[in-house]
């Protein structure tokens, strides 16, 4: 979990808010959440995502009203893929929800086969059960790309494409791995 804060930078210690005390609130914090059960409604785990986000948002938001401070931006991140995020320039329901996917095989020179990254970042509608990681898949399935800027330009099509429950694909990024780039859509 990463959270950031915004308050005025004290020119004698050169931070904005102590991070001796971050460190706090957030050892806290994790100690109440892995006290605590959290279920969702489905297998796709995004209400229990979005009800970890809130307890989450609330208890640091308290912690940092109290130090004149502002909650600006909260990301939870798994080392396999996916995760889950919140900033201040959306409203406490909103969520967005990251999965990664690998693709082999896009052959950026006729010569050499790549590996790709993709990351599907989308945006969460309230109360939204849908399995964001199977979204992606169901993009991907239909791909048939022979070169990287092929792949993007097919990818780029499907951003702010939105699903029934009304959650929208928002961003997608795309990292040659065996090339060392990235391209954000």
């Amino acid at each position: 979990m990463a959270a950031g804060f915004s308050k005025e930078i004290n020119p004698l210690s050169g931070m904005s808010v102590n991070l001796v005390l971050v460190d706090q609130w957030l050892g806290d914090l994790k100690k109440d959440l892995e006290q605590t059960v959290f279920q969702s409604k489905s297998e796709s785990l995004s209400h229990a995502f979005a009800e970890i986000m809130a307890v989450t948002r609330l208890n640091l938001v308290e912690h940092a009203e109290k130090e004149k401070a502002q909650l600006i931006s909260l990301d939870f991140r798994e080392e396999r893929g996916w995760g889950f995020s919140w900033n201040h320039l959306q409203s406490p329901e909103d969520l967005m929800i990251r999965h990664t996917h690998f693709l082999e095989g896009f052959l950026v020179d006729p010569s050499e086969a790549s590996l790709c990254k993709v990351e599907f970042v989308w945006l969460r509608a309230p109360d939204c059960e849908v399995d964001f990681g199977h979204e992606g898949f169901k993009v991907l399935k239909v791909l048939a790309a022979q070169t990287f800027n092929e792949l993007c330009a097919k990818l780029a099509l499907h951003k702010g494409g939105e699903l029934e429950s009304g959650s929208v694909l928002s961003e997608i990024h795309v990292h040659n791995l065996s090339k060392n780039f990235s391209v954000a859509l």
